[in-house]
C-alpha cells in the first residue's frame, strides 16, 4: 500500500517510542504495511516463537534491540499480526486495504483522508530518526 510521509513517520515514532533499532524497521514495515513475507527471524518472532527466533537470528542482534522490539510487538502491533504461525499466516494473505483498516485503527498510520488533509494542510512531518542518518 501506498503510504504518505505523514503516516510511515508516525510508524516510525512508534518505533522510536520502543528504541526498536531502525535495522528492524524496514522488516517489520514491509510486514505489515505491504504483506511481504518478513522471512525465517522474523516469522518466528512475529509468531511468538522464542526458540524458532533465536535459532534463525542475526549474530548481530544484541538482547536490548530484541527487547525494544518485544515491547513495540506487545504493545504496539495489532493483535491480528502476531501471536501465531497461523495468524502471520493470515496477515500476509490479507489484502492492502484489510491491512490499512486495521493499522489506522490500532493507529500506526493516519487514515487515507487524515493523511490527504495533512497534505492538503503543508503540514510538517519529519522523520524521528533523520539525526541518525546525516
Amino acid at each position: 500500500m501506498k503510504l504518505s510521509e505523514h503516516s510511515r513517520n508516525r510508524l516510525l515514532h512508534s518505533f522510536s517510542l520502543w528504541d526498536v533499532p531502525q535495522e528492524y524497521h524496514e522488516h517489520v514495515s514491509d510486514y505489515l504495511v505491504n504483506g511481504w513475507d518478513p522471512g525465517g527471524f522474523y516469522t518466528a518472532v512475529f509468531a511468538n516463537d522464542f526458540m524458532g527466533a533465536v535459532i534463525r537470528s542475526h549474530p548481530g542482534n544484541q538482547i536490548d534491540a530484541l527487547k525494544g522490539l518485544a515491547g513495540w510487538i506487545y504493545n504496539t502491533m495489532p493483535n491480528t499480526a502476531w501471536g501465531s504461525y497461523d495468524r502471520v499466516r493470515t496477515w500476509l494473505k490479507m489484502t492492502d486495504e484489510d491491512r490499512r483498516v486495521v493499522l489506522e485503527q490500532a493507529e500506526l498510520i493516519y487514515t487515507t483522508k487524515d493523511e490527504m488533509w495533512l497534505v492538503l494542510k503543508n503540514e510538517h512531518t519529519s522523520n524521528p530518526y533523520e539525526w541518525a542518518v546525516a
